[in-house]
């Protein structure tokens, strides 16, 4: 069994959800402990969810995951999630998947302001918010290890944002979506840039739509999404655990090298 992610804490913003819970399977599977961040709206689908995708846990593996309440779009939020996180875990904050996201479709100019900002919040204020958070845990808790004068290095950093083959094109009644996405690239180049220096590299990937069980609803027209299948050249969506993969290689040690990239999973859409 791969144990490549053991004493290592992955931060899951959308830790829920299908992406999310893809994610976090397979870190887990690979050693990782889990803090799954949803918002507090989700309360009510949490222990299901839990229990759905981990199953029953053993005495010594009921910490391995976890579950936090938090609004990503609120700063003081954000911040208490990461105060507990950290409290309440010894394994090295080293990895933060930003997959919780928000997308709602209308012709640009019916578009309401306030879904124009929701969407700003959440795809890209959000991961602004966790990203800090994030980087600020990990730098402490790096030089806690190094104050302690432990002879094995502190894990790396690594952040994946999830973005969208949005941000590279324009979607049709997508404007606030893609506009958000597009900014996420652009923070998710800049982390690269700052942090990378610090131990913490920063990528995304950009899928096209994901065959989630939101996805399946999303598209349940089927003359529509055949229609559109027919537009991607491998003919097909992506699975979330294909999403997950891609995480899975970003976020090893292997990876080192791999800063402020993007990759795109979207069965090549938008090389038209």
């Amino acid at each position: 069994m791969n144990r490549a992610l053991s004493s290592r804490l992955a931060i899951i913003t959308g830790g829920i959800g299908g992406i999310g819970s893809s994610v976090g399977t397979l870190l887990r599977s690979q050693g990782a402990k889990l803090a799954l961040l949803y918002a507090p709206f989700e309360a009510d689908k949490v222990k299901s969810t839990l229990d759905g995708v981990y199953g029953s846990m053993s005495a010594a593996e009921v910490n391995d995951v976890k579950a936090y309440a938090c609004d990503v779009t609120n700063p003081k939020s954000v911040d208490d999630a990461f105060k507990e996180i950290t409290g309440d875990r010894t394994a090295f904050p080293s990895i933060l998947v930003n997959a919780a996201g928000y997308v709602a479709l209308s012709p640009f100019e019916a578009t309401p302001p306030e879904d124009s900002l929701k969407h700003y919040l959440v795809n890209l204020y959000g991961p602004t918010l966790t990203s800090q958070a994030f980087a600020r845990a990990f730098f402490a808790a790096k030089q806690a290890h190094s104050d302690s004068k432990n002879s094995v290095p502190a894990p790396p950093g690594r952040i994946v944002n999830i973005a969208s083959q949005a941000a590279h094109i324009a979607l049709d009644q997508h404007a606030a979506y893609c506009a958000s996405k597009a900014g996420l690239l652009g923070l998710t180049r800049s982390c690269a840039l700052e942090w990378a220096p610090k131990g913490i590299t920063t990528n995304s990937i950009c899928p096209g739509p994901v065959w989630t069980a939101l996805g399946r609803k999303a598209w349940a027209d089927v003359k529509v999404r055949e229609a559109y299948q027919r537009s991607i050249p491998t003919g097909d969506f992506a699975e979330p655990e294909e999403v997950a993969h891609a995480v899975s290689f970003l976020v090893q040690d292997s990876a080192r090298n791999i800063n402020g990239a993007d990759i795109k999973l979207d069965g090549g859409f938008t090389v038209h």
